[in-house]
C-alpha cells in the first residue's frame, strides 16, 4: 500500500469516484453537493492510497489557507480561514482497518507542512463526522467547538499541529 500525490486528471476523476462511493452512495450526501469548486483549484492537494496493484483504497484532499469560504466564513464550525483544511477524506469499505486512511493522513499532513509549514510545524484543521473522530483522535487531532449538521450528518471540527521530522 502506497500513498501519492494526484497529479494527472485521471486520477481526479479516481479521486471523486471514491468520494461518490463513501458519501453519495453508502451516506446519502447531495451529489451536488460532493464536488466543487475547489476540487480542480491549482492550490488544492488531493491524495490517494492504492494498493500494492495499483487499486484505489482512499483519498482526501488539502485546502491552502484562505480557500475554503464554506468552512472558513463561519457557516458551518469554527474552523481558521488562515490555517489548511483537510477534508474529503474517504476510505472505500474494503479499505477500512487496514491502514489506508491513516497512510492517507500522513500524506496530507506531510503536504501541508511542506505547502504551509513555517519553523517546522504547521496547524491543520478538518471537519469530521462525529462517527469519524475516534479515527482522527488517535492520529492526534484534538476536537474543538459545537456540533453541527454538514449534508444531515454531524461534524465536529478538530486539529493538529504537524511538526517535521
Amino acid at each position: 500500500m502506497q500513498s501519492v500525490p494526484v497529479t494527472t486528471p485521471e486520477q481526479l476523476e479516481v479521486a471523486l469516484a471514491i468520494r461518490f462511493e463513501v458519501f453519495v452512495d453508502e451516506q446519502g450526501v447531495d451529489p451536488a453537493a460532493e464536488r466543487d469548486a475547489l476540487d480542480p483549484d491549482p492550490r488544492t492537494f488531493h491524495a490517494l492510497v492504492v494498493d500494492d496493484e495499483g487499486i484505489p483504497l482512499a483519498t482526501g484532499r488539502l485546502l491552502a489557507p484562505h480557500t475554503d469560504v464554506f468552512h472558513g466564513e463561519g457557516a458551518f464550525g469554527a474552523m481558521d480561514p488562515a490555517v489548511p483544511h483537510i477534508g474529503r477524506v474517504a476510505v472505500r469499505k474494503v479499505a477500512r482497518n487496514t491502514g489506508a486512511g491513516t497512510a492517507l493522513m500522513e500524506e496530507l499532513e506531510a503536504a501541508a507542512l511542506e505547502r504551509h509549514g513555517a519553523g517546522g510545524s504547521v496547524r491543520v484543521e478538518l471537519s469530521a463526522q462525529d462517527q469519524a473522530m475516534p479515527f482522527y483522535e488517535k492520529l492526534g487531532y484534538i476536537p474543538y467547538g459545537d456540533a453541527y449538521l454538514d449534508e444531515g450528518i454531524s461534524h465536529h471540527d478538530a486539529f493538529k499541529v504537524v511538526t517535521g521530522p
